[in-house]
């Protein structure tokens, strides 16, 4: 049992001495500092040195006491880090903000900045598209904003009005207003949208949403049929298990080194040259500044996606790491009443990577333009 504790002692000095690092490059002082204190506690040399120096020994349960409490106020910091932002310092919010708008300057059509003011907070939308036109609501994907539209958003607007939405708590131009009244459920986000809809003076649209944005958009189909016409979902959230997806982010941005984060955007998005060159900087900022307050697309369950009456194209990719196996996420929505479901050779980013394809598909799907 000796050596076994002295494994573990040694095993769990070594996680947290990397987390503890992490915590420096990150510039969180405090954190790293009580990470360091655990790490101690658990270095089997520490407790010989206090044993030698002070003839004493920590009682295993006090130790454990300890650990317990200092690991409680990490936990605790962490949290609270971002309480009065989702941005870890103004200066990187300024310059994702920048990076939007140098981003716009690519969008290839007229467009409209509108700002709504919601139950939430801020909630910013680009419109596109003659005025005449159906509705169309963009539902962009995790993180990356509305400006990801830019690659589609021209083939799109021939036929629609749309309206590339930003998620509020994500990165990008909608912003709580404050912290403490946030969206905690899928029908909370259903109903936000429904008010976002409200106020742009649309009744019932196409909706097109791309990884997390297809969970937002099956959130509104789910509990506002009324509002959703047809519903074409890119890469969507919460139709597979995405355990390992969280895992390797999750690592990204605890040790927010360049290549680590380089080969993450790789293995989770894309591996397209175009795509890591358009991302780069602001999925690194993402990475290493942004702290966001989201609903978690949890897996819908069968009896949620069966209850979906309106027409639904799904639209995987063979590279899609985040989704998985895209003949498995096939066959998973195989139940539903009206289902359609396309494979293409395209990562998580498909519209960017692949957007004729993507943008023929969904014109297609909604109303037989090709």
């Amino acid at each position: 049992m000796k050596y076994v504790w002295l494994v573990l002692g040694w095993f769990f000095a070594i996680i947290f001495s990397l987390l503890t690092i992490s915590m420096l490059m990150l510039n969180n002082w405090l954190n790293a500092l009580v990470l360091f204190l655990v790490v101690l506690l658990c270095l089997p040399p520490f407790n010989t040195f206090i044993r030698n120096r002070f003839k004493k020994t920590i009682h295993p349960t006090l130790r454990i006491v300890l650990l317990a409490g200092l690991l409680f106020v990490f936990a605790k910091l962490l949290v609270s880090s971002g309480a009065a932002s989702i941005y870890k310092s103004p200066a990187i919010e300024a310059r994702l903000m920048q990076i939007y708008d140098e981003k716009m300057k690519d969008w290839p059509m007229p467009y409209e900045d509108i700002f709504l003011n919601t139950r939430y907070g801020k909630v910013h939308v680009i419109a596109s598209g003659p005025d005449e036109a159906p509705p169309m609501l963009l539902l962009h994907a995790s993180g990356v904003s509305s400006w990801s539209w830019k690659f589609n958003i021209e083939a799109l607007s021939k036929f629609y009005k749309t309206y590339a939405i930003d998620l509020i708590g994500d990165a990008g131009k909608s912003e709580f207003a404050s912290l403490d009244n946030i969206m905690k459920t899928g029908k909370d986000q259903a109903d936000l949208y429904a008010e976002i809809a409200d106020k742009l003076g649309v009744g019932k649209a196409v909706v097109v949403g791309a990884s997390e944005g297809g969970f937002i958009g099956t959130n509104l189909a789910l509990h506002h049929p009324e509002r959703v016409e047809k519903l074409a979902l890119l890469g969507p959230m919460g139709y597979s298990g995405a355990i390992q997806s969280v895992m390797r982010i999750t690592f990204a941005q605890l040790f927010p080194l360049k290549s680590v984060q380089e080969s993450t955007f790789s293995w989770a998005f894309s591996d397209d040259a175009k795509l890591k060159e358009e991302y780069g900087e602001w999925f690194r900022l993402l990475m290493s500044g942004v702290f966001p307050a989201k609903v978690a697309p949890l897996p819908i369950s069968a009896e949620a996606r069966q209850s979906i009456a309106v027409p639904v194209l799904f639209v995987f990719g063979e590279r899609d790491n985040l989704v998985g196996d895209p003949v498995k996420a096939k066959a998973l929505v195989q139940d539903m009443p009206d289902v359609r479901v396309e494979i293409i050779d395209a990562g998580h980013l498909m519209g960017g990577e692949q957007p004729e394809k993507v943008n023929s598909l969904i014109t297609g799907f909604f109303e037989g333009h090709e």
